[in-house]
């Protein structure tokens, strides 16, 4: 197929509103040979917003969902097919794949894309793999089953992982991920800010005191937070680069037309403003305290009689279960802290930041990284993704000098101050926390999970019925901090709550553990937001919940375990009976 074939199939244009699939044989005109007056069939859009306390789908033409499915979802998959055009000789040259590999996978995405705009009815996964059976059985039992009427996180993961099907039925195509080569140039472009933040962290990671603890947590947290503006899916694939507070200020030059630095810490001064919730003080508060519990009862540090006049107690041997129950474990080997990702790059740079910093501050002792086992949404971090990482960053070369503005003379002072000492931003620091990372990654430190979970279509408040043993490891850890929009999007179960609603009750029962959620806001849901903030933005910006220019970091303390009824027994079937059990 023809460079200028694939384009033209790629750029057709979409129409308005999506047609739904109509089958002709039963329509009075086939019956009857016609001609009918035309009737106006019903249709399911809406010319609206979300309602309020109502899931995120494409029939709302004025919500970001309905943009989303007919502009940026059909624009990314276009992406895709041009590179596939554009690259095939290297693809197949790196992959083992054929002429016929190629062709066959820009004609699936083509069809897939068609479908999509066309709002036709989902096809069934044709791939033989019992994680593409159990996606059959959610799209055979979800109450509508066409890709712009059905809850939108469902059809934009089902088309992701529909492209991750194209790939697996093609026997050249097994390993590859149609988003690398952009996931590779997005950490390039963000080798400065790397820079900045890694020295800056070097510093913060001998033992400090407390004070100082939970002012260099909050700084990693915003670092965090404003990190995720960098989401190539919003963006379209295209490139992401990081600006300051003030568009004109960020393209300005400095002197010798160098570019302005990108300092991430100024970022956070400029950004101010735009966190509408900051839960950092009792994140920070909350964090140290469990943890500390959790290192004792690891331990076994027991606490002492309150009495010490009362006899003493005969201490009595707790008889252990002859079989170890993973459904009865309550207590993890090691304190442990989760990080959910979210965007590979200067993103997942950031979580590596925090991860290291709770290390070296023996807040923790183990991070557990949860990324997704296959390509997802553009720049979502898979087990390659994290591992190229940690390559790049021990491999980083980086070297600029930054010009200083003069600073004006001090009261009193003759004439003018001397100019500045330029600013020497290098990667040897980068490079060093790529040796340590590297080495934590090994030896178990860092642990990188992707179970399947995370590509489902599933919202989290969901994840005791459809994977209760995910539910239970998270259970471990002493809080879990979930990135960006698309897992905030399934914390609140898409579904587009009062913007002043509580963050614990949105949550829906979700609270396996405390959840930090980090997020620029670039879908229209939120919660926890105080009363009047919502309308008071939207009159200065309507479009700013599509943006990511604003952002929250919001906590919940609380956790529910799993009940016996939620667990049925890996081990014995059935449900798990609690501390009684027949087999033990």
């Amino acid at each position: 197929m023809s460079k200028q074939k694939v384009s033209s199939q790629a750029q057709q244009p979409i129409k308005d509103e999506p047609e739904i699939e109509v089958d002709e044989s039963i329509q009075p005109d086939f019956i009857y040979g016609g001609p009918f007056v035309k009737v106006e069939k019903p249709s399911p859009f809406i010319n609206t917003a979300t309602p309020i306390n109502i899931q995120l789908q494409g029939t709302f033409k004025k919500s970001f969902a309905y943009y989303s499915l007919k502009e940026r979802l059909p624009i990314i998959l276009t992406k895709v097919i041009d590179y596939l055009s554009r690259e095939g000789n290297k693809i197949k040259s790196v992959h083992g794949a054929s002429d016929e590999d190629i062709q066959n996978y820009m004609k699936y995405i083509t069809k897939l894309k068609n479908d999509l705009v066309t709002n036709k009815k989902y096809d069934l996964f044709t791939v033989d793999t019992p994680e593409a059976k159990k996606w059959n059985q959610w799209i055979e039992n979800a109450d509508n089953q066409h890709y712009f009427t059905n809850i939108w996180v469902f059809t934009e993961c089902y088309v992701y992982r529909r492209l991750r099907e194209g790939c697996e039925l093609s026997k050249g195509l097994q390993n590859f991920d149609p988003f690398d080569e952009q996931k590779e140039q997005s950490f390039k472009n963000s080798l400065e800010p790397m820079c900045v933040v890694a020295d800056k962290l070097v510093t913060m990671l001998p033992p400090s005191d407390k004070d100082k603890r939970k002012a260099d947590l909050t700084t990693l947290l915003k670092i965090c937070l404003w990190a995720n503006k960098c989401d190539l899916s919003l963006s379209m694939g295209e490139q992401v680069s990081l600006k300051s507070s003030d568009a004109k200020d960020a393209d300005k030059k400095e002197a010798g037309g160098e570019p302005k630095l990108i300092d991430p810490f100024q970022m956070i001064i400029d950004f101010k403003d735009k966190v509408l919730v900051d839960d950092c003080n009792k994140i920070c508060d909350q964090l140290a305290t469990k943890a500390e519990a959790m290192a004792k009862a690891i331990a076994g540090v027991k606490p002492k009689p309150k009495d010490k006049s009362a006899e003493p107690e005969v201490e009595e041997e707790e008889e252990l279960p002859k079989i170890p129950c993973p459904a009865k474990m309550t207590i993890p080997e090691a304190v442990t802290f989760d990080i959910v990702c979210d965007n590979a790059g200067y993103e997942l740079f950031s979580d590596l930041c925090i991860a290291h910093y709770l290390i070296s501050q023996q807040i923790v002792q183990k991070v557990r990284f949860h990324v997704k086992k296959i390509p997802w949404f553009v720049s979502d971090v898979t087990p390659q993704d994290f591992k190229k990482t940690l390559e790049s960053c021990c491999n980083a070369e980086y070297s600029r000098e930054v010009p200083q503005e003069a600073k004006p003379p001090a009261e009193g002072s003759e004439g003018e101050a001397p100019p500045e000492p330029p600013l020497q931003i290098n990667s040897q620091n980068v490079r060093q926390l790529g040796q340590i990372w590297t080495q934590y990654y090994q030896n178990g430190t860092f642990v990188v999970m992707s179970d399947d979970f995370w590509t489902s279509p599933h919202v989290y408040k969901d994840m005791k019925k459809y994977d209760y043993h995910l539910y239970r490891k998270l259970q471990l850890a002493v809080a879990i901090l979930f990135k960006g929009d698309l897992n905030y999007r399934k914390l609140l179960g898409e579904r587009n709550c009062n913007p002043t609603l509580g963050f614990e009750p949105a949550l829906q029962g979700f609270i396996p553990a405390p959840i930090i959620a980090v997020r620029t806001v670039k879908a229209d849901l939120i919660c926890g937001l105080g009363k009047g903030k919502f309308e008071q933005i939207g009159k200065i910006d309507p479009k700013w919940m599509e943006k990511g220019d604003y952002g929250v970091i919001q906590f919940c303390g609380k956790a529910e375990p799993l009940k016996p009824s939620d667990r049925p027994c890996a081990d014995y079937g059935g449900e798990c009976q609690g501390v009684i059990c027949p087999e033990q």
